[in-house]
């Protein structure tokens, strides 16, 4: 059977030659990929590479020698004390607000709602008919303008009687108007936060309407570092007290930071979570690396009830949507790479799939 190379695991430069010259001891062959041999001596993300024959015992070499150097402690995880809640006054984007309350009300976070206003102004024209199309252009954002605050004012009444209705505990909370396209005013609000997290719905009315459904919602995540939770135009709740959370690994050593940031949101809640890998060609290395993250799962989270599966599918999001029905899932999490442009295009593809043919909201962290 013919050989091929997989990546074990992923590190900074300097650990990656250690391991490098470890496993070539034990005579094993080793190849790194992204290497930055301008800057070999901060890169991070070198990738560490072996036949799949000897990826098992490459495994079991890296993991012994972790066990008997010093531990390095984990980076401290500040909690989210925000959630940034985009809007449009549609029952779309209400309900993802909704959601955000109740989220909020629960971690003990500040609520930010707002609302992109596009923002036009009139320019002069040396030629008269042209300048008196400007100023109509110039009317119409005053106009709305004065819809924006109307429909701000109905907002905040509506939350605060949601609040009330609720018995939710006091959330400090705020609306406001901010101008420019929504595509690009979110991600540039977002960039002021760092501990943070959006929530925000797929699809509403407004000005939004002019895009295809959920590309707002897209390139949000795309655009922005911190979590973007995306609740489904159809997704009904009452109130969240259990997370019954699916997980999808690519194992990736990012997912285990992910993993960290997922569980200091969902841990005040009663907690299920399905950490799940979906192949779509079957290969001998993700049954050892599925171990590799069990055995992880169990020492980190051993007081949650966390479970690990491999599931082979050409499909991915019919996969997903199976698993979610069969499991009364209601929050779908993962990790949203920096690729190149192809593999954005692929990766895009996947979470529209999974927001649109899957009703459930999903979790995105970028890594």
């Amino acid at each position: 059977m013919k050989t091929k190379l997989v990546t074990i695991t992923s590190t900074n430069y300097s650990k990656a030659l250690f391991l490098k010259s470890l496993l070539e001891s034990d005579g094993i062959e080793v190849y790194l990929a992204n290497v930055n041999l301008i800057q070999s001596d901060v890169a991070t993300g070198v990738k560490i590479l072996v036949k799949d024959t000897d990826a098992k015992k490459a495994l079991q070499i890296i993991k012994e020698t972790e066990k008997k150097g010093p531990k390095e402690p984990l980076p401290k995880l500040q909690n989210i004390n925000k959630i940034i809640c985009p809007v449009d006054f549609s029952e779309d984007s209400l309900n993802a607000s909704y959601y955000a309350l109740q989220l909020a009300a629960k971690i003990n976070a500040e609520v930010k709602f707002i609302y992109a206003c596009y923002a036009m102004q009139p320019m002069a024209n040396p030629f008269p008919d042209a300048f008196s199309y400007q100023v109509g252009m110039g009317n119409i954002f005053n106009d709305e303008q004065i819809d924006a605050k109307a429909g701000m004012k109905k907002f905040k009444v509506t939350i605060s009687k949601y609040i009330k209705d609720k018995n939710l505990p006091s959330i400090k909370f705020t609306a406001s108007i901010i101008f420019g396209d929504p595509v690009t005013a979110i991600p540039r609000l977002c960039k002021k936060y760092k501990t943070a997290m959006v929530v925000m719905g797929t699809k509403g009315l407004g000005k939004s309407k002019n895009y295809q459904a959920g590309s707002v919602a897209l390139n949000t995540i795309e655009n922005v570092a911190i979590p973007v939770l995306v609740i489904p135009k159809e997704y009904s709740f009452s109130t969240l007290e259990k997370f019954n959370t699916m997980y999808l690994t690519d194992f990736d050593d990012k997912d285990f930071s992910s993993l960290r940031k997922l569980m200091s949101i969902i841990s005040l809640f009663e907690v299920n979570v399905h950490c799940i890998h979906i192949q779509q060609e079957k290969d001998s290395i993700n049954k050892i690396m599925l171990d590799e993250l069990t055995a992880h799962i169990k020492e980190v989270y051993s007081d949650f009830n966390v479970t690990t599966k491999l599931i082979s599918s050409k499909d991915v999001s019919k996969s997903v949507a199976d698993y979610v029905k069969n499991n009364n899932i209601n929050l779908i999490s993962l990790s949203e790479r920096k690729r190149n442009f192809l593999m954005k295009l692929f990766s895009k593809s996947v979470v529209k799939d999974i927001l649109f043919k899957v009703n459930t909201p999903i979790l995105v962290f970028k890594v």
